[in-house]
């Protein structure tokens, strides 16, 4: 009696268990379901036959395990539960982890700029404050952050403020000793050594002061999936933080038209001599980037007279990261050269993340320097594309996640870039990828960013400016 008792007790267990399974089966299967209908990442046609296939099978195994069948089949149908609760758990962990991707990656309009005081190498200032009752010269950079800059320095030591009409007398005071030290932005300071590279290294850092500093932009979003879109794509020229205020040393315009499945890459070179669009003021294209990235895109979109909808900005240690984390990408070169301990054949390359940043970077050596160097950057943008658009970058899709994440920051915001995806997992596109570069004539002018010193720029070439307004204007309509 206490046996049958016994086997009675065992068998309302199973039951139990089967019931409970059965449940959370059910209950995980529905919530992915509704995770996956709300991010509207997969194509109606997918979500059709996923959702079928997902129902007969979650019935199927309740079914059996909740009905008189033998125990074989109840063992087998338990272990089959096992495993899709197992895939669906990884499923939702991945959405989760886009998810959280998606918001860090997503451009707050936060920056941080960062200020130094420079000294000569050789003198016998150790720290800040045996700068005090001291000359400091300090060159006005027109940045919202100078006051804030100013102030904190202020407030840290007492000298002599000797305010300077350009980056270059400024220095010139420090290394002929009429003056103790400057502070300066840093991202202004690069400017400086890019022409005046003896000069900078007299110099070397006492203190920096890091200013954080809100930026805004007015940017027109559309439906990417009917409609053409511009984004505008920035390379910094910092490592670190992508967050840190820069140069921009990259400067893509991708005019996207996906009815067309066309893209037009345009490339400006960094010197390009342009109207920064809030400052009304001549300056190097590059130089807009320290001004902030919606600066520089509203300047392109100002050049050419096109509304500029999204940008994404990375960095070369972002760079890298992508490239590797993609497996490697292929780059067409128009030339043969050799740059930072690489060489490189004119046609394919085979390019990891480090040798794809020198193949971007080199440009003394090219046949018309940053023109040529335009032409480079352009074939590891298509480069990337093409991998990225391929089916195998699911089995890159955590790496790929991990390397984006911290090194890429961009105004697409989540449902656009679900948009996207859906887009090209409906229709598989093929792209086809047109490359444009600006061209110009080498100069020697006054910058908004250095004040009265003479920079080399590149004139733009009016001719090439209005071909490159039509060809945006084709491919938009």
């Amino acid at each position: 009696m206490a046996k049958k008792e016994k086997i009675k007790k065992q068998k309302k267990k199973t039951i139990l268990f089967y019931k409970i399974l059965s449940f959370i089966l059910v209950m995980i299967s529905v919530l992915l379901a509704n995770i996956i209908l709300y991010f509207e990442v997969l194509p109606l046609k997918y979500l059709i036959v996923l959702f079928i296939i997902l129902v007969l099978i979650v019935f199927g195994i309740s079914y059996k395990l909740n009905t008189k069948t033998c125990l074989f089949t109840k063992i087998a149908m338990s272990f089959l539960a096992f495993i899709i609760l197992f895939i669906e758990a990884i499923g939702i962990f991945y959405v989760f982890g886009t998810i959280d991707f998606l918001n860090n990656i997503f451009d707050t309009g936060f920056r941080v700029e960062t200020y130094n005081v420079y000294v000569l190498k050789d003198s016998p200032y150790e720290k800040l404050k045996d700068l005090k009752d001291k000359k400091i010269s300090v060159y006005e950079s027109n940045s919202e952050t100078y006051e804030k800059a100013v102030d904190k320095l202020q407030s840290k030591l007492n000298y002599e403020e000797v305010l300077e009409e350009s980056i270059t007398t400024g220095v010139s005071k420090v290394i002929n000793k009429e003056s103790d030290a400057i502070f300066i932005s840093e991202s202004l300071m690069a400017i400086y050594k890019e022409d005046y590279e003896e000069e900078y290294a007299q110099l070397r850092i006492l203190e920096s002061i890091d200013i954080l500093v809100r930026t805004t932009g007015d940017f027109k979003t559309v439906d990417v999936k009917r409609k053409p879109f511009v984004v505008y794509l920035s390379g910094s020229d910092a490592r670190g933080s992508i967050n840190k205020v820069s140069r921009s040393d990259v400067n893509l315009l991708a005019v996207i038209n996906p009815k067309k499945s066309k893209i037009l890459l345009i490339n400006t070179p960094r010197d390009y001599y342009v109207t920064l669009a809030s400052k009304n003021a001549k300056d190097k294209l590059t130089h807009a980037g320290i001004y902030g990235i919606e600066e520089s895109a509203l300047t392109l979109a100002t050049l050419y007279d096109v509304d500029v909808n999204y940008y994404a900005r990375v960095n070369f240690t972002s760079f890298v990261k992508i490239i590797d984390a993609l497996g490697g990408i292929k780059a067409d070169s128009k030339y043969s050269f050799s740059y930072d301990g690489y060489t490189f054949r004119k046609g394919i390359n085979s390019l990891t993340g480090a040798s794809a940043l020198a193949f971007s970077r080199g440009r003394k050596m090219l046949p018309e320097g940053d023109i040529s160097r335009g032409y480079n950057q352009q074939a590891v943008i298509a480069g990337i594309i093409n991998k990225a658009s391929s089916p195998s970058l699911l089995t890159k899709y955590n790496s790929l996640l991990n390397s984006l994440e911290s090194g890429v920051m961009t105004n697409i915001d989540k449902n656009t870039i679900n948009k996207l995806v859906n887009l090209q997992l409906d229709e598989n596109i093929k792209w086809k990828i047109e490359n444009y570069n600006a061209k110009g004539t080498g100069a020697m002018m006054t910058t908004y960013s250095a004040g009265s010193a003479r920079l080399s720029v590149l004139e733009p070439d009016e001719e090439s400016v209005s071909e490159i307004k039509l060809k945006i204007k084709e491919l938009m309509n």
